[in-house]
């Protein structure tokens, strides 16, 4: 079960990465900064633990949702290829040139900061 994080928790969290998502980056204010249980309390037998918990923006921590790191990751990855079967829209723009398609490996945020 979910605890109430204090003040001090939630600031702690949130500097890990320096006021940004975990996964993909982006800036955060403390405010809009959603809590992500890495290993989720759900389904992985997570901890609800400070140790446990990264940064993230509402759109990856709910993406992400009770997935494992590397399970989000191959999700993420194949983004490319669900658009291009599923939207319309992206094919149109891929193919007048608008949108170029970069598939990938993908490595979050907070990797890129471990490697520095």
């Amino acid at each position: 079960m979910r605890r109430k994080l204090t003040q001090s928790e939630r600031t702690e969290v949130y500097l890990k990465t320096n006021g940004h998502c975990a996964y993909c980056g982006c800036e955060l204010t403390i405010k809009s900064m959603t809590v992500d249980h890495v290993i989720s309390l759900a389904h992985h037998d997570g901890k609800d633990e400070l140790a446990n918990m990264l940064p993230a923006c509402r759109s990856c921590n709910h993406y992400k949702s009770t997935l494992t790191l590397e399970h989000f990751r191959e999700a993420v990855e194949r983004f490319p290829a669900v658009l291009m079967r599923d939207s319309v829209t992206y094919k149109n723009a891929v193919r007048f040139g608008l949108v170029t398609p970069n598939p990938h490996k993908v490595k979050f945020y907070f990797e890129e900061m471990e490697d520095e």
